[in-house]
């Protein structure tokens, strides 16, 4: 130890020290982030950003543990302590340089695009741009000294073209700080503080560190970083648990007094259903009666069956649902009416009476306005590790609407919208052009919705 600490020096031999328990953190937190995540799985709680911050915490661990091995090799002049010198500085500087460029990929993607903002959403990949030449000058290092070097001693010096490395840094820092800054307003609150968080406690350290070499303040501050996202998110992810259960029970409920409702006003399905039945059996001569009679009936005990219903159930039973009420409008508009179908996949659960208001939308309030007509796509299909639902009509758009029509339309919407967004932690999102309308529903690919098939084999019957 007295070897170690007389070649390293007391300085490093402090700092080491500190990193090794930051490590011994942050491998806490990970596994707590992780365990975290399954549980609420579990709970079909859907928390943002989780596997953002794990992703995070994983590279703030590489980049602690590879300062601790460069602080470890340095002025051991074996070979094997030239070798792990060499490498762990070549791998500390990448795993910085990959925090530096996954934070601006969040801003371009969680504050950018996901609030329309093309013109930051540009500007960030500029930013993100400058790094290649940082990344060409990290890959040429080795054989160039460009960006550092260590001497016959083993002993770390920087390079002469360190100071690009360290300005394109700072400025993707400052960069970031200043875009949340200026959109602190707008964008979601717990994304802001920890994208600033991330990127201003490293900014000062850099600035530290590039006028005292001696100690890492990098590897320091990133640890405190590492230390308050987490607490900042163990409460967001506390309020915003408790609010997903509200928000649930709150939906449980308008669901019983809705069904309470249509029980008042002595609304009985089985009588309606059994009494259409009985008048289909009498259209036997009249294929088509015969047909739509058929799907009208499937069409009601759907309804009827989803009233009071607070599970989830497959997408497979909603297609059903779908398919009768489309069968009937096909039935009235004949060839003005057209329907796409392009499901990629149907092995997955959703909230009763999600998609169906959307595709009634579509065709009442898109191509049923329109005198020509129109198609109606219903597409599902699985990207980034999320369910996508989209139903599309190519009808009227936003012209043609009544007033009274906008009204029904919104309820139908944000009934949906509260449902997808309580018992999945999905979302729905409404776009309307002059030329059509685009319903996108995005859930969660999660494992505990698949869980539920051998819990509900009787869901389809």
């Amino acid at each position: 130890m007295l070897e170690l600490i007389e070649r390293i020096g007391i300085p490093y031999f402090i700092q080491v020290v500190i990193e090794l328990w930051n490590s011994v953190f942050l491998l806490i937190m990970i596994s707590s982030l992780v365990i975290g995540k399954k549980l609420d799985r579990q709970t079909n709680i859907y928390i943002p950003l989780t596997n953002e911050l794990t992703v995070f915490f994983v590279l703030l661990y590489l980049y602690n543990l590879f300062d601790i091995i460069g602080c470890l090799a340095t002025g051991d002049t074996s070979r094997l302590g030239f070798a792990a010198a060499a490498a762990a500085t070549f791998f500390y500087f990448a795993a910085g340089a990959l925090q530096t460029l996954y934070f601006l990929q969040m801003i371009k993607k969680q504050v950018a695009e996901k609030n329309g903002l093309v013109k930051l959403q540009k500007a960030t990949f500029f930013v993100q741009l400058l790094h290649i030449p940082c990344l060409v000058l990290l890959a040429l290092t080795p054989f160039t000294r460009a960006l550092y070097y260590y001497d016959t001693q083993n002993l770390y010096h920087r390079g002469s073209f360190f100071w690009v490395w360290y300005a394109v840094t700072i400025f993707s820092f400052v960069y970031i700080s200043a875009s949340l800054v200026a959109l602190y307003k707008t964008i979601d609150r717990f994304l802001a503080k920890v994208i600033l968080i991330a990127v201003v406690l490293p900014l000062i350290a850099f600035i530290c560190n590039f006028a005292y070499v001696a100690v890492s303040f990098n590897n320091i501050f990133v640890s405190i970083t590492a230390l308050l996202i987490y607490m900042l998110y163990e409460k967001y992810r506390t309020e915003y648990a408790v609010r997903s259960a509200q928000e649930l029970e709150r939906v449980k409920t308008e669901l019983v007094e809705a069904n309470n409702k249509t029980l008042m006003l002595q609304i009985q399905p089985h009588f309606i259903n059994n009494s259409l039945m009985a008048l289909r059996a009498r259209c036997t001569d009249n294929p088509q009666l015969y047909e739509d009679l058929t799907n009208f009936s499937m069409y009601l005990r759907s309804n009827f069956d989803a009233l009071g219903d607070t599970q989830l159930i497959t997408f497979k039973k909603e297609m059903r649902s779908i398919k009768a009420y489309i069968a009937l409008e096909q039935g009235n508009f004949k060839d003005r009416l057209k329907i796409e179908y392009d499901i990629g996949t149907d092995d997955f659960y959703i909230p009763a009476l999600s998609v169906q208001p959307l595709v009634e939308n579509a065709v009442r309030h898109g191509v049923a306005t329109y005198d020509k007509g129109g198609t109606v796509w219903i597409r599902t299909y699985k990207r980034d590790g999320n369910i996508i639902i989209e139903v599309i009509d190519d009808g009227s758009g936003k012209s043609g609407i009544t007033e009274q029509q906008k009204d029904r339309k919104g309820i139908g919407i944000e009934n949906s919208r509260a449902r997808i967004g309580s018992m999945t932690g999905g979302r729905l999102e409404i776009t309307e052009t002059d030329s059509g309308t685009t319903a996108k529903i995005t859930i969660p690919d999660m494992p505990s919705f698949k869980e539920r098939e051998g819990k509900n084999d009787n869901i389809d019957s």
